[in-house]
């Protein structure tokens, strides 16, 4: 039986996530994967508004609870920080005692992409700087932030023990 991988991340926002996930899915099959997307779900149509965030929010809960691991994109979205709703989603799955996979399309550290002077940002808030892709706590992590997501489904295959 294939491991299944919990695909998280901002792609779902993407105006071509469709697409995004098609090319996605097809990577995973290609590696042994089976793959569990957030826009696998099929939406009530009676819900709207907080019933249906509440719908999707454990809908996704039940597919992180389903998988082997979780290979996460956590490339700056709205921002020089990775997707918030990503973040809580790599953090259940790691309480969950799963691996979790992370990859990001820009190679530059956080720190880089904040604005401010390196140190401080321009409200005077202290940047973080450890040489990391993300914030410390996502990005210590087992396994570095890959490059990209054929990348990150190597390590998942390694992680996996396949």
């Amino acid at each position: 039986m294939a491991h299944k991988l919990y695909l998280a991340g901002p792609d779902v926002f993407a105006p071509n996530a469709q697409a995004r996930f098609a090319a996605m899915r097809e990577a995973c099959h290609s590696a042994g994967f089976e793959p569990l997307t957030p826009v696998d779900n099929a939406l009530p149509a009676n819900l709207q508004g907080q019933a249906l965030a509440a719908f999707i929010k454990q809908a996704n809960v039940e597919l992180i609870r389903r998988c082997d691991a979780v290979v996460a994109n956590v490339s700056p979205f709205r921002g020089p920080n990775m997707d918030p709703g990503t973040a809580w989603e790599i953090g259940f799955a790691e309480a969950l005692g799963k691996p979790v996979i992370l990859w990001s399309e820009t190679g530059a550290l956080l720190a880089e992409r904040t604005p401010g002077n390196g140190s401080t940002d321009p409200q005077g808030w202290m940047v973080e700087n450890f040489g990391l892709a993300e914030n410390l706590m996502i990005a210590v992590n087992p396994h570095q932030v890959a490059p990209d997501f054929a990348t990150a489904l190597q390590r998942a295959v390694a992680a996996l023990g396949r």
